[in-house]
């Protein structure tokens, strides 16, 4: 009379599908979370609460934009005429190459 019967079972299996929806859901909302404009907290707290509805509503959320932490400032078309001279007198580019760019930095 010692072994498990079909009560014992589902109760082991409601035990660690619980346990995992715990854990594994509100990681996954925290991460998700984390590259999107809701947040890491409320991505978690989603995840948390509502599984895996949750998780689909952070990933209904929009990305977060890359940020740069430094910005280059703007050259200016002297600046890029003469780094193209540069490499035109220095052999790295060709006449042709040096008048297309000179071209188009003249015509934007």
């Amino acid at each position: 009379m010692g072994g498990l019967g079909a009560p014992e079972i589902i109760l082991i299996f409601v035990a660690f599908a619980s346990l995992g929806s715990i854990i594994i859901f509100p990681i996954w909302g925290y991460n998700a979370g984390g590259k999107r404009t809701i947040g890491a907290i409320p991505g978690l707290l989603l995840g948390f609460f509502l599984n895996f509805i949750g998780i689909i509503i952070v990933y209904c959320t929009p990305k977060v934009e890359s940020k740069n932490f430094y910005t280059f400032p703007p050259k200016s078309s002297a600046d890029e005429l003469q780094k193209f001279k540069q490499l035109l007198d220095s052999g790295a580019i060709t006449e042709s190459e040096y008048n297309a760019q000179k071209s188009r930095i003249l015509n934007s």
